[in-house]
């Protein structure tokens, strides 16, 4: 069965199936106190105006910042963001702000959340498609859609589903802790999105859901595996498991059109989605030659616009360089 566009099909599987479960050994955190404070803060976000949540957001981030200067992750992201940047080396005036800038941005992002099904009505969100790509797309066959996570990231999603007018489902990596996942949850329940964490269980729905029903997939390319980032790669070697695998084979075993997109904040509480043209990489051959051809064009594609969007990118802090040496920041 292939997708119909034109009317919303329902993903023939429970939506509970898409709740976050504790893993073994990744115990979640207990949040007796801070949990309700969170929900409370989340709930009064959304009936807040649609640019008061950033706003307040990147207010607060200063301080984050500052309490949070000497933990290692710290550290490490400033390092990193100075090894990784397109004009590097930066002046010390310029590290600093761009590190304060991603700390602003990071500090918006959870009250983004709160915004994220409004923006679109209030005149936030602008879609840039210079391609052309959204109207080729096929309508009657799945979309493989390739995301990193620039922005307020869970745009990606959202706009797939009610901008673009896809059906998709997807992965999503939980939080440490319950309360976001819960709120997490309930949103992606509101605009009808389905979205599977890590496990055997999650990777037979999403294979039925997208090779059998034709559904869309959205994967993000630069998740966490094994407390690494491994795309981009940086000049590492390239993954042949994660995501990015996943995503290609994907493409490779339904033939559908792998497209890149990740979202930038343009403004004070605007956004743009932008929508790369179709990756090309050659398909024939070997499958693991195949795979590997769609890895790396996921790389050149994604490579430049991280580099050039650092301080917008929320896994800088969750990239392990071989040549970073805590002893030395």
């Amino acid at each position: 069965m292939t997708a119909v566009r034109g009317r919303r099909r329902i993903p023939p599987v429970a939506f509970e199936e898409t709740h976050a479960r504790e893993v073994a050994g990744q115990p979640w955190r207990r949040e007796t106190v801070l949990g309700p404070v969170k929900r409370a803060f989340h709930e009064a976000l959304r009936r807040l105006p649609v640019g008061f949540g950033p706003r307040l957001g990147r207010a607060l981030a200063p301080v984050v910042q500052h309490l949070e200067r000497r933990r290692l992750f710290a550290r490490r992201l400033a390092w990193t963001l100075a090894r990784l940047h397109p004009r590097a080396p930066l002046t010390a005036a310029e590290h600093t702000a761009a590190v304060r800038r991603w700390w602003q941005g990071t500090g918006a992002i959870m009250a983004e959340y709160a915004m994220i099904e409004r923006l679109r009505e209030a005149g936030r969100l602008e879609v840039v498609d210079p391609h052309g790509t959204l109207a080729g797309l096929p309508a009657d066959a799945p979309v493989v859609f390739a995301c990193v996570h620039l922005g307020p990231f869970e745009l990606c999603f959202e706009s797939v589903l009610n901008t673009f007018g896809r059906e998709a489902v997807g992965t999503w990596q939980p939080e440490p802790s319950p309360t976001s996942n819960r709120i997490l949850h309930d949103l992606r329940a509101r605009y009808g999105l389905y979205v599977f964490p890590p496990g055997q269980r999650s990777a037979r729905h999403l294979h039925k859901m997208v090779v059998g029903e034709g559904f869309d997939a959205i994967l993000f390319v630069d998740e966490v595996r094994e407390r690494q980032i491994h795309l981009p790669a940086f000049g590492r070697p390239l993954p042949e498991r994660g995501n990015a695998s996943v995503a290609i084979k994907l493409a490779l075993k339904t033939g559908a059109p792998v497209v890149p997109i990740h979202v930038l904040r343009s403004g004070a509480a605007r956004y743009r989605v932008h929508v790369g043209a179709p990756l090309d990489f050659q398909r024939e051959g070997a499958p693991d030659s195949a795979m590997m051809a769609g890895i790396a064009a996921l790389d050149r594609h994604f490579e430049p616009i991280v580099r050039q969007n650092l301080d917008q990118w929320y896994m800088l802090k969750e990239v392990r360089l071989p040549d970073f040496d805590p002893a030395k920041v």
